[in-house]
């Protein structure tokens, strides 16, 4: 199979991050494969963890920069030489998830979108683990100590999971996210296979 980037997506505590590492263990028995998150593991990138767990906030605009610094780092390190070594590149979020949460924020999805494709590789497949803000809430209740105060409350919860369903393409597909884990790895693993595995024979 050629080279693909596919991208996990959806708002905290969907279930994304433990369904695109099961996907990539997986994947691995038959293909070569990357697995990255964003942000990633630049100055940027560790930056944005840092506030993101404390109660500091920056203007949107400056959140923007630091997450454009460090894909563009992360392009450039780590996906591009995946690809061009043939690799396929599993990403725990990618530049759809800075459209939908700056947008939450008050900033222009449509800009931030192009601004990232100016340099970014359009991904061939974003499946986005959709889950009700409740249903998020109480995940990430259970399965973290220290929850983020700026991105994990449900107004602004709301706001970026409807940012992500107004997402359109053809290479952008919804997961329900609902259900047990296995359910859901076994619906976005059967989608992938279909649309991207088998179109390639």
């Amino acid at each position: 199979m050629s080279a693909k980037l596919i991208v996990f997506e959806g708002i905290d505590g969907s279930g994304k991050t433990t369904i695109s590492r099961r996907l990539a263990a997986e994947m691995r028995e038959r293909f070569q494969v990357t697995w990255l998150r964003e942000p990633g593991d630049s100055q940027w990138g560790r930056e944005i963890r840092r506030l993101a767990n404390s109660r500091a906030s920056i203007p949107p605009e400056e959140e923007l920069r630091l997450f454009i610094e460090d894909r563009r780092y992360n392009v450039s390190c780590h996906i591009l030489p995946a690809l061009e070594s043939g690799h396929m590149v599993i990403m725990d979020r990618y530049f759809y998830s800075t459209a939908c949460y700056q947008g939450a924020r008050g900033l222009d999805m449509e800009e931030i979108l192009k601004a990232n494709r100016c340099f970014a590789p359009e991904a061939d497949m974003v499946l986005i683990v959709d889950v009700d803000v409740e249903t998020a809430l109480e995940r990430i209740r259970i399965g973290r100590e220290n929850a983020s105060p700026l991105f994990e409350t449900r107004r602004f919860l709301q706001k970026v999971r409807d940012n992500y369903l107004s997402l359109r393409g053809k290479h952008i597909h919804i997961v329900d996210g609902s259900g047990d884990p296995d359910t859901v790895y076994q619906s976005a693993s059967a989608m992938i296979f279909r649309k991207l595995v088998s179109n390639s024979r």
